[in-house]
Parts: C-alpha cells; structure tokens; sequence
C-alpha cells in the first residue's frame, strides 16, 4: 500500500512522519507548490502535484481543514482520471458527502479519524483509538492503515458523527478551557497567569495521573461534591465572580451525578446540593 498525503499541516505532517518510517509514503502536497516542495523534501518523497499523487498512492488522506474538504475532493475529481483509489478524510464530524465528486470517478471513500490532539512536531499515534466510516474497501484499507500505525480501530456510522466529535471535544478542547478558568481565578492570588498555571499544574498533573490509571474516569472523582460537603460549595457560590457561576453550577451538577453513582453521597445530599447549584444562576 502506498499512501499520498493531500494537506500540509499538522496532522498531514503527523502521518507523512509515520508513513515514511514505514516505508508506504508515496508523497505530500500542501496548499502552495514553494510549500508542497519544501515538505517532499523534508521528508524524502518526490515533489508532485495532487493529480500526480492520484496516479502514486494506493490510499489517498484528505487532512486540509473540515471546511476545505468538499473543495479538496472538487478540485481533484476535475484533475485526475478514474480509478479505484482508496480516498480517506481524518476529520471527526463530517460524513462522506464532501468526497462524493471522487466516488464519481471510481475511489471508494471513507474517514479514519484519530481521537488525538495534534500540537505540532510527532504526535503519539500508537495506541491512539481511530475513528473508521465508508465504504467496505476504504474501511478495509483504513484498518490497515490504522494497524501499520499502532493505533486500534474502531467503527462510528456518519449518523453519529456529531455525537461522537462532541464527545472528543469535551474531553480535550473543554477540559482546557475548565483549565483557563482555573487559571485565570488562580492569578488573583499568583500575580500573573502564568504563575497561576505552574501552581494548578502539579495538581492537573495528579488528577492526570489518577485518570491515566483508571478504568472509569469517574471512580477518581474527588472534593466538597463527592464528599456531600454542601457547606463548601455555598461557599464557593458566595465567593466566585459572576462571569464564572454559570460555568461552575453547571460542572457541579454534573459532578453531583457521579458521586452518586460513585455512592460517595445519598439522595437526599444529592438534592440539595441540586436545589443549591440550580438556584445560583438562570
């Protein structure tokens, strides 16, 4: 199998890294020709055109941004000659439908999505859960793909899609903003955000941890909810700045749900801390 890269960034950059250590990259293109140069050579592949790695890869990887797919996929149906190319998307909320004009000149489509944050520079992918819809021979080939890159493979149909990029978000994206939240209240007391966030950072670190030895993230839940310390958290309503309420009664909600069913709280501490939370902001 060899694979052809269309889109320079990141992620495109993430797997061009991994599929030349395994010996499949057949090229990369990016956004300018100075750019799609600049990165052949970087990582050892022949500088081509998207209608030149139609015609080198096997499985070709759509990782432009979710907005540019659809145009993407125009723009290389106009350009190339039918075949049965195996065309993937990595994004994790679109369906197929923005790869429809290739499945009109012959490529079987799908997505292959990796539940991972790309930063920047050689993302870990090996053990990372890889999200596959399409067709029955662009999931074949996904899943080939997702084993030459450690990753576990797994199936989630286009009509779930949105639920599951919701479920990616609130796991990375919300547990950073809950993190700046912290960090920005915490800089009264440091003089600094930046301080703010080295003091919270051995405790995001532990709470890191504790999660990373978990089976259920829920079993590790700590704090005045799970404790029924209703007296803390009346507290904490009293003395937060307005802008943040909302955000905390939400949270604390819930958190009352877990400790619940952690058995850490009865119903009735359970109750009041609900009337307490949900009477704080409307």
């Amino acid at each position: 199998m060899k694979v052809g890269i269309i889109g320079g960034g990141r992620v495109g950059s993430c797997f061009a890294a991994y599929l030349r250590e395994a010996g499949v990259l057949a090229g990369i293109t990016a956004s300018t020709e100075q750019h799609s140069l600049q990165l052949a050579q970087e990582f050892g592949v022949p500088p081509m055109d998207n209608a030149g790695l139609w015609q080198a890869a096997d499985v070709l990887l759509l990782t432009v941004p979710d907005r540019l797919i659809g145009t993407a996929a125009q723009e290389l149906q106009a350009s190339v000659k039918p075949a049965a190319k195996i065309v993937l998307h990595v994004s994790g909320s679109l369906g197929l439908e923005p790869l429809a004009p290739l499945q009109a000149v012959g490529a079987h489509v799908g997505s292959l999505h990796p539940l991972q944050s790309f930063a920047g520079g050689k993302t870990q992918l090996a053990g990372v859960y890889m999200a596959l819809d399409g067709d029955r021979e662009s999931q074949d080939a996904a899943r080939e793909l997702v084993q030459l890159l450690g990753g576990k493979a797994f199936g989630v149909p286009a009509a779930e899609r949105a639920a599951y990029h919701a479920a990616a978000c609130i796991c990375s994206n919300y547990a950073v903003a809950v993190e700046a939240m912290a960090t920005q209240l915490m800089s009264r007391w440091t003089g600094s955000g930046a301080a703010a966030w080295e003091a919270l950072l051995p405790l995001f670190k532990g709470t890191a941890a504790n999660l990373q030895a978990a089976q259920n993230p829920a079993s590790v839940l700590t704090g005045p909810i799970a404790r029924g310390d209703v007296s803390t958290v009346a507290k904490h309503l009293a003395a937060l700045p307005e802008a943040i309420l909302p955000n905390y009664c939400s949270l604390g909600l819930a958190t009352i749900s877990l400790a619940l069913a952690n058995g850490t709280i009865d119903e009735n501490t359970a109750d009041e801390l609900r009337k307490l939370l949900g009477g704080s902001y409307g």
